[in-house]
């Protein structure tokens, strides 16, 4: 099938998306040759396992280590990194001297893991920690020189910034002009110039070689933690009766901040992820295990568990509540303290998730008004800073363009400024759309990525900055607003959705950025039973039929009410539809059923 071919012809769909044969993770590698291969070392792996396994890099990683990785095997020797032994030597002076240290973090997950790393490990060699979170609100992101003043003052005598700190040139120089040192451990791009401190570890510095760059702040955290404590043996300080902390015991939170932070799950990453998920079933955290019984986790964790039940109520914290309160609950020891850290987050995602609900209803009726824009760009003073960035996902998916949500506050004033967060679509650079934008005097700052970015805006920007992105869209891709796009695994007929199947899958994962999970699509299908169910017929349930022999149980997640919904109620009536989705094991009914969880469908062709 050409690369350009709609696959099994659907051009658009129920829900206005190309399906196309997803691309592989390796170009220019002969699949069928490679799957071959693949099926002569493992006899009894089903055919389209190999065939996903093909598309990825087995070449530099090989299978069996693709399918259970280790660190031993994926781990880099630390001092690879610039500064890295630097700042192992200071660390190691610190442990020995007993000198208390100051540590700034970020309020999202990776920055709380990361903290916690610290705040656990060097807790653990007799050092008092002193953690400061930034509130998102009253303080935004990064170190400033007043919170750091504080860290100083309660005692810290040398500073560590995780998960930020590469781009705080002039609060990290008042440190420096007092005397004090500071280590930078963080993962963002770095500019031409470092900051002045003692020591910066960062895999994107502009003088790597950017070979570890997909690491998340915890993992480079980690990576720190395994120099210090070689420094540490090879100055004789642990004994038998003094032995070193077993680092192994902290992969859960490296585990939970790499799948949180949506970095690649390549390489290191996935062994931290799978070797963390064990870690993680063991239940050593008490804070981690008090959040996952709040989340009324009842089966095997999974990198879902981190992503979708541990990590928002984390976040919840640094969005709407005390920034502090995840690495609190991940670094605490205290199972009563864990109990009521963990019912606080749960109690704020559930009211987080009340206030994103209702910003997005509102944002979607104004966003609807904006037909003729490329980017959706919305505001008002009521929405809540801390869930523009959620909400600006939403709208991205809805609409299938880039988004903006900004957030003014409730104080008045026609140039109040509003903090915004957005969303693209592949293909337009919102974050350099950001900086351009700011540099031509529009925003008053930001920045970000490709895909996400954050900015600052007066009311009386809003039209210059929506005409400014509407121009670079028009450079950047063109008048028309492309399709998103499905990637198809390849097809499965309902006889071959079976439980062995979904195991070898499982295998695959962890799942992710880098690592996507497989769609299949199962062709010419008859819907039987389709119903709504759950609360105010949230979802939509059915039985697909291919006439294969074999009839298989299939729901559509929140798709009440929506174009995919509505095409499954209909199609009860005998239409025929192709049916793109994931397969899963049905853990509502034991797990030993099968069921297809619906993303999309199209009419079948005759």
């Amino acid at each position: 099938m050409a690369a350009s071919e709609a696959f099994l012809g659907v051009a658009r769909s129920t829900t206005s998306a190309r399906w196309q044969a997803a691309e592989t993770i390796v170009s220019g590698q002969d699949l069928d040759r490679t799957a071959a291969a693949i099926a002569e070392q493992h006899p009894d792996m089903p055919l389209p396992v190999t065939r996903i396994l093909a598309g990825r890099d087995t070449e530099n990683l090989p299978v069996d280590i693709f399918l259970d990785p280790k660190l031993r095997d994926l781990m880099p020797d630390p001092s690879r990194f610039k500064d890295m032994d630097k700042a192992a030597a200071r660390l190691a002076d610190a442990v020995i001297a007993g000198t208390p240290v100051g540590v700034f973090g970020d309020y999202d997950v990776d920055g709380a893991a990361s903290a916690a790393l610290l705040v656990n490990v060097l807790g653990a060699l007799g050092l008092t920690v002193d953690v400061h979170i930034p509130d998102r609100m009253r303080e935004g992101y990064g170190p400033n020189a007043a919170a750091l003043a504080a860290l100083q003052d309660r005692g810290a005598a040398l500073i560590i910034t995780v998960d930020c700190g590469i781009a705080a040139h002039e609060p990290l120089a008042a440190v420096a002009d007092t005397g004090m040192d500071v280590v930078v451990i963080d993962h963002h791009l770095a500019g031409p110039e470092l900051p002045r401190a003692h020591s910066v570890i960062n895999p994107n510095r502009l003088d790597e070689d950017q070979a570890y760059g997909h690491l998340c702040a915890a993992g480079v955290t980690f990576m720190v933690l395994v120099a210090l404590l070689r420094e540490l043996r090879g100055r004789g300080h642990f004994t038998a009766d003094s032995p070193a902390p077993d680092l192994r015991s902290q992969l859960d939170l490296v585990g939970l901040a790499t799948v949180c932070d949506v970095v690649p799950l390549v390489g290191v990453n996935r062994a931290f992820v799978m070797q963390g998920l064990k870690v993680l079933a063991g239940r050593s955290n008490p804070g981690l295990a008090a959040l996952a019984d709040a989340a009324k986790l009842n089966r095997p964790p999974s990198s879902h568990t981190f992503g979708f039940l541990l990590g928002p109520r984390i976040n919840a914290g640094g969005r709407i509540g005390r920034s502090d309160l995840g690495v609190r609950l991940l670094s605490t020891h205290d199972g009563y303290e864990a109990a009521g850290l963990a019912a606080s987050l749960d109690n704020l995602n559930k009211k987080r998730r009340t206030i994103e609900q209702e910003i997005r209803a509102h944002a979607i009726d104004m966003a609807a008004a904006q037909t003729d824009s490329p980017v959706i760009l919305v505001g008002h003073e009521s929405w809540h800073e801390g869930v523009t960035g959620i909400v600006a996902g939403r709208l991205r998916e809805a609409f299938g363009k880039p988004a903006c949500v900004v957030a003014f506050g409730e104080a008045g004033g026609l140039n109040a400024p509003g903090k915004g967060s957005g969303r693209s679509i592949p293909g337009f650079r919102l974050g350099s759309a950001i900086i351009a934008a700011h540099q031509a005097g529009i925003l008053a700052g930001g920045g970000g990525h490709d895909m996400a970015a954050g900015f600052t805006i007066d009311k009386s920007a809003m039209a210059d900055f929506a005409r400014f992105l509407a121009e670079r869209f028009a450079a950047e891709i063109g008048d028309e607003i492309p399709l998103p796009v499905h990637n198809v695994t390849g097809l499965l007929s309902t006889a071959g959705v079976q439980p062995e199947l979904s195991d070898w899958l499982e295998k695959l994962g962890p799942y992710g950025s880098g690592n996507p999970e497989p769609r299949f699509a199962l062709p010419d299908c008859l819907i039987k039973n389709a119903r709504a169910i759950g609360a105010d017929g949230a979802h939509v349930s059915c039985r697909l039929d291919d006439g294969s022999g074999t009839t298989i149980g299939a729901i559509a997640f929140q798709a009440g009410g929506s174009a995919l919904g509505e095409a499954l109620l209909k199609a009860r009536d005998g239409q025929r539809l192709h049916v793109l989705g994931r397969i899963r094991r049905d853990h509502f009914r034991g797990g030993r059923a099968m069921q297809v969880e619906i993303e999309d469908v199209a009419p079948a062709q005759f």
